[in-house]
């Protein structure tokens, strides 16, 4: 059993440096310049709307993978709910970044916000992967 965790936290681990290369080797799609902020119009009022709303969104799902975790107190199960929480984190952080680029406020690159959201989905999945491998 233990070598089986050691194999799936190096699987892990692998896939996060995988993303850390491919921003390394395509620096220049991630760190692109503005070519053009948003515009304050209504599309972009929309957009910052709609971002305001995922955000709280999100917040809401971390909290209640929160409370899910302290029921669980230390149990099997835990480190699943962890990982939810830890993947609404970053989930939270891309919807700031979206946020702050629909909104005027600062450029962050679409790249990089794809990128964040890219890991928060492999957080999620190795969430319900490792509870999935409890419940079987």
């Amino acid at each position: 059993l233990k070598t089986m965790e050691k194999k799936e936290s190096k699987a892990f681990f692998k896939i996060w440096f995988l993303l850390f290369v491919v921003v390394v080797l395509f620096p220049q799609e991630a760190f692109a310049p503005p070519s053009r902020m948003v515009a304050r119009s209504s599309s972009g009022f929309l957009l910052a709307v709609l971002d305001v709303l995922l955000l709280l969104g999100v917040l809401f799902c971390f909290f209640s993978s929160l409370k899910v975790k302290s029921f669980l107190k230390d149990g099997e199960l835990a480190y699943g709910w962890i990982l939810f929480s830890f993947s609404f984190v970053i989930l939270s952080i891309a919807q700031l970044f979206s946020l702050s680029v629909s909104s005027g406020l600062l450029y962050v690159p679409l790249t990089i916000v794809s990128l964040i959201r890219l890991l928060s989905i492999l957080s999620l999945a190795l969430g319900i992967y490792f509870i999935k491998k409890v419940l079987s």
